[in-house]
């Protein structure tokens, strides 16, 4: 290697310009390559599975007992809110509302018995102690009634139904349960006929609501990915709103989780093969051979009017043939892509 004791070295900031002639970089056989400028890089595919909040998944049911009247849709049925999904008939429920009606008739009674007191006290013929009784009995029947309607709203009543019961003193024989929000049944999972216990499913609906893609991608690419960043599968993309900060010790991997822009057509639990896309500032493609390690730095090195110059990079993704680094260059500069153990070696004898 005598011609690299010919080549003299200009110290720069953390490495040295390595100054050689046109003959010197012939006889060492150096060839030179441009990098190739990109705007972002892509990495993947992987396996992404798409998934709704725990929130979008709704299991419909009963608070109390009930049998199985008629069912109004259908598996993958396509639901509007306030759709019809099942009628059910329950004795507890039957006897919720009997109870009801009977404390609406007690409330009814009692305030007529005070306002009768009221009069009473009024024209001096009853004690206020009768009067505050008679009122206390009244605030007790009051108490009553809200108890009742507490207890069937959440048995399965809605305000409509409490008020048609309140007006008319008759009972709701069949409850129909109605659509909650937009959505598509998955699963029917009892049938006409059929009696259920209190809070037992009887069918689950995917609401309309956002739909998520879950990846798991390896330690090294997840370094280099941040929130905003995108994923595109088939014809849609979605945005990164999350990653894991914990990783899988058997495969060194994190989850992530991006939005879908556009789920129109987007299957829940399908898995999809996605790419990672992410926008990115002086980032340029370069040969393999156009990298080198110094100190476990990664390094290019740029021709200059006297030789070539070291330049730190950052290595942001790398593919079978390239890398794509992040380093302050332009697509005109030239990079050593052959030799370059030579012009290695040449800045590591700059110490001696």
């Amino acid at each position: 290697m005598k011609i690299l004791t010919l080549l003299t070295l200009v110290f720069m900031s953390l490495f040295a310009t390595i100054e050689m002639s046109q003959k010197q970089e012939s006889e060492l056989g150096i060839k030179t390559t441009k990098p190739k400028k990109t705007t972002s890089i892509e990495f993947g595919a992987y396996n992404a599975k798409v998934s709704l909040d725990e929130k979008d998944i709704i299991s419909v049911g009963l608070a109390v007992d009930s049998v199985v009247i008629d069912i109004f849709v259908t598996k993958l049925s396509s639901i509007k809110k306030g759709d019809k999904l099942i009628s059910l008939r329950s004795s507890e429920l039957l006897n919720l509302q009997k109870e009801y009606i009977n404390a609406l008739i007690e409330k009814q009674n009692i305030l007529k018995n005070y306002k009768r007191d009221e009069r009473l006290f009024d024209e001096g013929i009853i004690s206020q102690k009768n009067l505050l009784i008679s009122q206390k009995e009244k605030l007790n029947s009051e108490l009553k009634v809200k108890l009742n309607e507490s207890q069937l709203l959440m048995s399965g009543f809605n305000q409509t139904l409490l008020k048609r019961v309140r007006d008319t003193y008759t009972l709701v024989e069949f409850i129909n349960i109605l659509a909650p929000r937009d959505g598509l049944v998955d699963a029917i999972v009892v049938n006409v006929g059929q009696k259920v216990g209190s809070n037992k499913t009887m069918m689950k609906i995917y609401a309309d609501a956002k739909r998520y893609l879950e990846l798991n991608v390896p330690l090294v690419v997840a370094n280099n990915i941040a929130l905003g960043d995108r994923c595109y599968f088939e014809s849609k993309s979605a945005k990164i709103v999350a990653i894991s900060n914990i990783a899988n010790e058997e495969t060194q991997s994190v989850k992530l989780r991006a939005v879908i822009e556009d789920a129109t057509g987007v299957m829940i639990n399908r898995v999809y093969f996605a790419k990672i896309k992410k926008s990115v500032d002086n980032a340029f493609v370069i040969k393999k051979s156009a990298l080198v390690y110094e100190q476990n730095k990664p390094i290019v090195f740029k021709k200059v009017s006297k030789g070539y110059e070291p330049l730190s990079v950052l290595v942001l993704k790398e593919d079978p043939q390239t890398y794509t680094i992040q380093a302050t260059l332009n697509e005109n500069d030239d990079l050593a892509s052959s030799s370059t153990s030579a012009l290695l070696s040449a800045l590591e004898h700059s110490d001696e």
